[in-house]
């Protein structure tokens, strides 16, 4: 069944853009990258399968940082969305849209990546 649909992801306090890639070594960005990715896959894991055709990703966060420097949550949750098979890829024949803005109401240091589009549910 095809039809529009809301999936939403939590993240901890991921790295600013700049703290990722002013890493001494690839490996930590890594490490970084795996950890959140795995976060994302656990809680994708309670949803039947389905894939997007296209979406709309938007991040809402308390933060420390500013809007352009949480990019990294939106990129491990759309990594973790492809790796669970939800999306065919991260390009932007299938991700239309990106937005990020800070919500101060929810838990500080938390980001809320939110993907909304046509969906087909296995």
């Amino acid at each position: 069944m095809v039809c529009d649909t809301r999936i939403e992801v939590t993240l901890g306090k991921v790295p600013s853009l700049n703290q990722f890639y002013s890493s001494k070594h690839w490996i930590v960005r890594k490490k970084a990258k795996d950890k959140f990715v795995a976060e994302v896959l656990e809680q994708l894991a309670g949803y039947d399968q389905f894939k997007f055709s296209s979406l709309v990703v938007n991040l809402e966060h308390n933060y420390g940082y500013d809007n352009d420097n949480c990019i990294m949550a939106i990129k491990f949750a759309l990594d973790g969305l492809r790796k669970h098979g939800g999306v065919q890829d991260d390009t932007a024949r299938f991700v239309t849209k990106v937005s990020i803005y800070r919500n101060s109401e929810i838990e500080k240091n938390t980001g809320r990546v939110i993907f909304f589009g046509e969906c087909l549910w296995y």
